[in-house]
């Protein structure tokens, strides 16, 4: 979620329900050697017992760093990341590539724990590849060495995000270790996030790209869960308003020239199924200045300028 779960969009997912957030993905050795740029990760305005700090790396001594570093911050929850696919990241030994080194990805855990009193999770994936798929070896491991918290996406790092997610995974880590386990992955709506939920027995789901479009899934899932009626998805003035929000936020977070430039894709993701919504993700493209992006969010979504004043 590089470049998406910014303070602007975690804001507009806690509006429409979502319970617990993590921040983009940082790196320890930036933190470590006080990186100005990484280190402004750590000066969110919206640090609380709701925001995870997800970090990686590979050297015990700069996780140990980023550890102390967070706990200054005031973060109360620290996220190990051991389970990205992405090349730049498992080629220094991070991410994923932990999962292939258990003597390793121990003492990662190790080092944070040791420097970290709060709640510490840590991320995997079912395992590097077809042939080692060992998620619940790993978490044990993690467990062992202090982590309150298991989070398990459940492909392996060579599929990436292709082919199906594997639940069978989630549900045997669940059943390895006793710490909470939480389970991600092809999570398209807020009927899948309950049966996923159910299925797994794990203790909660995280939802990622089914949450870019539509925020609302959370406080949909929340509502199955309960018992109650699945709410429709907003009309489009509400969810025009809610995106006008998130440009405001994002104006204060990033400055005007890089908001507009962010908040594009978000534009262009709430638009998805809509009729019209190819001309308007072209136009929304185009458009230079945060004034005229926002006027072609409301004509698009036929957001009133009394009532976008009224919902603010």
């Amino acid at each position: 979620m590089a470049g998406v779960t910014d303070p602007a969009f975690r804001e507009r997912l806690r509006r429409n329900g979502c319970r617990y957030l993590f921040t983009e993905m940082v790196s320890a050795a930036a933190v470590a050697r006080g990186n100005r740029r990484t280190v402004a990760y750590l000066e969110a305005p919206d640090r609380g017992p709701d925001l995870a700090l997800q970090v990686f790396g590979s050297r015990p001594d700069e996780l140990a760093a980023a550890a102390d570093k967070a706990a200054e911050a005031g973060f109360v929850h620290l996220d190990l990341n051991m389970g990205c696919p992405v090349r730049k990241v498992v080629r220094s030994g991070a991410g994923a590539a932990l999962m292939n080194d258990p003597a390793l990805a121990r003492a990662c855990v190790a080092a944070l724990r040791r420097g970290f009193s709060g709640v510490l999770s840590v991320k995997i994936r079912a395992g590097w590849d077809a042939t080692s798929r060992n998620a619940p070896e790993i978490a044990a491991l993690a467990e062992g060495e202090g982590a309150d918290l298991i989070v398990v996406h459940p492909r392996t790092r060579s599929q990436g995000y292709a082919g199906r997610a594997d639940w069978s995974v989630v549900a045997a880590v669940a059943e390895r270790v006793s710490v909470p386990v939480v389970g991600n992955g092809d999570i398209a709506d807020a009927r899948s996030a309950v049966d996923r939920l159910r299925e797994s027995g794990c203790a909660a789901v995280m939802i990622g790209r089914g949450a870019l479009g539509a925020p609302w899934v959370f406080g949909q899932a929340e509502a199955l869960l309960r018992g109650d009626e699945m709410p429709p998805a907003p009309a489009p003035a509400r969810i025009g308003r809610d995106l006008l929000e998130q440009f405001r936020d994002l104006v204060r977070w990033k400055g005007e020239r890089v908001a507009v430039a962010e908040m594009r894709k978000f534009a262009a993701w709430a638009a998805r199924g809509m009729p019209g919504a190819t001309a308007f993700r072209r136009r929304i493209q185009s458009l230079p200045t945060r004034a005229e992006a926002e006027e072609e969010i409301r004509r698009f979504f036929q957001v009133e300028t009394a009532g976008e004043r009224e919902a603010a």
